[in-house]
């Protein structure tokens, strides 16, 4: 048993003070650890019973590091950040050939998996880790993602980007769900019906909202009958004939290829912006993140045409 085991026995009480220490409270602590917050505060007193030190003080509704506090942790977030580094570098050096991309939820779901079998087949030697990612702000280097997607005009510092496709955004709905309703001639139409709406919790899209504005629709408080986390879940949604979903044209193609969806309208919205495929530019490609680029690239995203509600 190590020596230290004697004065901190438990290694949760220092991961429990360095997020409180970092954080400067024991709610945002117990956010970031996914417990709560009286399980933290009781985690920091067996702490300092177990050391004998005033931690902590709370000064009005603020938290304080005392003098002892403070020189505790820097020396545990020193401790911390030595281990990580150890640790991630051992982990590369053993995963150097494993390719790491990170891609949304929908993304990897609707446009990646019915794509890999093409991937593999083509590159039997590379192997893919397949993160699935809620924010649009990764940092490629500190989370060691070779390959990733981002929306935007392709202008980020530190990173490569290539064009991947325009974002046009289409209403979409099951062909069951459009027989068994009134035709759908215009947009403002579309608010009788049930919208499918999404709310990432860390990535800004387009909105049912937004998109009825952009077509000249008056738009007040819209009906929100159904709101999911990920906007897979609204386009599946509309698969099953909930409703109308927002479709990305990348992300439905093959749901309006197979006859799943169809475009509730003929119109769309295009942003402007384009999703790019992005690497990190301060440290050389790996082989295998650069052949599945290319093949990404391949794809023809972009050359996919919605001409009527039949295609």
């Amino acid at each position: 048993m190590h020596r230290l085991r004697s004065l901190v026995p438990s290694a949760n009480y220092l991961f429990a003070f360095e997020a409180a220490a970092r954080r400067k409270s024991f709610t945002a602590a117990a956010q970031e650890l996914n417990v709560s917050q009286p399980a933290v505060s009781k985690t920091i007193r067996l702490l300092e019973e177990a050391t004998g030190l005033k931690l902590f003080r709370r000064e009005h509704t603020r938290l304080e590091l005392t003098a002892e506090g403070q020189r505790l942790y820097k020396e545990v977030q020193e401790s911390f950040d030595h281990l990580h580094m150890v640790i991630s570098s051992l982990q590369r050096k053993h995963s150097s050939d494993i390719v790491r991309v990170s891609f949304s939820t929908s993304f990897v779901q609707l446009w990646l998996l019915p794509r890999l079998k093409d991937f593999k087949a083509r590159h039997p030697d590379v192997s893919l880790r397949i993160e699935e990612s809620s924010r649009d702000d990764q940092d490629l280097i500190e989370e060691d993602i070779d390959v990733s997607a981002r929306l935007g005009n392709g202008k980020w510092t530190g990173i490569h980007a290539w064009h991947f496709v325009t974002e046009e955004v289409w209403p979409v709905c099951s062909p069951a769900y459009l027989a068994e309703h009134a035709p759908i001639e215009r947009p403002s139409q579309l608010l009788g019906h049930t919208l499918l709406h999404f709310e990432e919790r860390h990535r800004s899209r387009l909105g049912w909202h937004e998109w009825l504005e952009r077509q000249a629709v008056p738009v007040g408080k819209l009906k929100q009958d159904f709101v999911f986390t990920d906007a897979v879940s609204s386009i599946e949604a509309a698969v099953f004939g909930q409703g109308i979903a927002l479709g990305w044209k990348h992300l439905v193609h093959d749901h309006i290829k197979a006859g799943r969806l169809t475009c509730a309208l003929p119109e769309n919205y295009r942003s402007g912006q384009s999703i790019h495929i992005i690497m990190p530019a301060q440290r050389p490609p790996k082989r295998g993140a650069e052949l599945f680029r290319d093949w990404l690239m391949e794809q023809g995203a972009d050359d996919i045409l919605f001409t009527d509600r039949k295609a």
